[in-house]
């Protein structure tokens, strides 16, 4: 009987060993996360321009690519907008800042568990390249957000950029409330971002590292 009992016993312990060591990888860790994507510019505001090369339309590209993505670990995703359009009202006075308050309006009402805007850099000297997160005081959850993207961002390009503090001046980012950030995924002035960010594999490596660090971010 004893030999029985011991042979039981081993057996169970075999099990719950393998168990462990065969435990399954969680393949949807943004499951019941809600996540909005803000793709910059659109219709007469072209953002920062190459030649005849417009910020808006990498922004739109990139935000689809980053939203099958994140919808690929189980999130549930929106863009503002998905289309060569802004979101001013037609009558609007200032169409940037009508643009601006119906954005911070979407975002705000339809309250994600996190944001994030997605625009691209520009700068005279051709040579800065890849990805800057960039945060708002306003929710005290950004800070760790834009820390935990720029980590992963960090490691894929083998750089060390800071993330850094959107001043409360900046009109639409002080007024969001939910967590988010402003993400400038590339240069425009870059031509090895600008070619980069044309190839749908390359915006899907790119996009996971995103998303590692939105995980990161949740875990």
């Amino acid at each position: 009987m004893k030999k029985y009992v011991s042979i039981s016993i081993l057996g169970f312990l075999l099990l719950s060993c393998l168990a462990f060591k065969f435990e399954p990888i969680n393949s949807f860790p943004l499951f019941g996360k809600f996540i909005i994507l803000d793709p910059g510019h659109g219709n007469e505001d072209p953002g920062s321009i190459y030649n005849d090369e417009f910020e808006k339309n990498y922004n739109l590209e990139f935000a689809r690519t980053l939203k099958r993505t994140i919808e690929k670990y189980g999130g549930t995703v929106i863009l503002t907008r998905d289309g060569d359009y802004d979101l001013s009202n037609p009558k609007a006075h200032s169409r940037k800042r009508s643009d601006f308050d119906n954005r911070i309006k979407l975002i705000n009402e339809d309250a994600p568990d996190l944001y994030i805007s997605l625009h691209m850099n520009y700068l005279n000297d051709p040579k800065y390249f890849g990805s800057q997160t960039f945060y708002s005081t306003v929710n005290s959850k950004n800070e760790l957000l834009a820390q935990k993207l720029q980590d992963r961002l960090n490691d894929f390009f083998n750089f060390k950029k800071d993330y850094k503090k959107i001043g409360n001046d900046k009109y639409m980012f002080s007024k969001i409330e939910v967590p988010g950030v402003l993400l400038e995924y590339g240069f425009m002035s870059n031509y090895k971002d600008r070619k980069n960010l044309k190839n749908e594999n390359y915006r899907e490596k790119l996009s996971t590292v995103i998303c590692q660090g939105i995980i990161d971010y949740f875990t």
